[in-house]
């Protein structure tokens, strides 16, 4: 994508992106405040040539890149920060038995309250509480799966 003067002078984050993985969806930003969505690089010059005064919508489409941008690199940050704190969770609770423990034991009470609560009449069961405790116990064993299995980007 060959991208004349004009969009560089006047988008300057936008024209850098243009090329790499971020050009698809500058484009589509300024396209949008254009007014015109759909509209190829070039044909978003072409727009400003024609109507100089849209150029101000341009510039606005660049800070609005520009805080977009910005604002996914702090949420890539804070993944990165999430992940490396699980994995010294793992590193530091290798050894210790205690999180094992608790999730084998968790595991045994999930499947232990599902086959009482199949087993008793349905009339003998408020739904209620039924739901609620599954709600729990689930959660306890997504918790004791995330803390073994996920979020791990290290090669094994």
């Amino acid at each position: 994508m060959k991208l004349g003067g004009l969009l560089k002078s006047l988008a300057p984050t936008i024209a850098s992106a243009a090329g790499g993985p971020m050009a698809g969806m500058a484009v589509k930003m300024a396209a949008e405040k254009l007014g015109v969505p759909d509209a190829t690089a070039n044909e978003i010059e072409d727009l400003i040539e024609r109507q100089p005064e849209k150029a101000v919508l341009l510039k606005q489409a660049d800070q609005d890149f520009k805080t977009k941008i910005r604002e996914m690199e702090i949420d890539l940050e804070s993944f990165k920060t999430e992940v490396q704190d699980r994995q010294h969770a793992r590193e530091t609770f290798k050894n210790d038995w205690t999180p094992k423990v608790f999730c084998i034991l968790a595991l045994i009470l999930y499947g232990a309250y599902v086959m009482t609560v199949t087993l008793m009449p349905h009339d003998a069961n408020d739904e209620t509480i039924i739901s609620l405790v599954l709600g729990q116990l689930s959660g306890i064993l997504g918790t004791c799966a995330a803390f073994f299995y996920s979020g791990s980007s290290t090669k094994r």
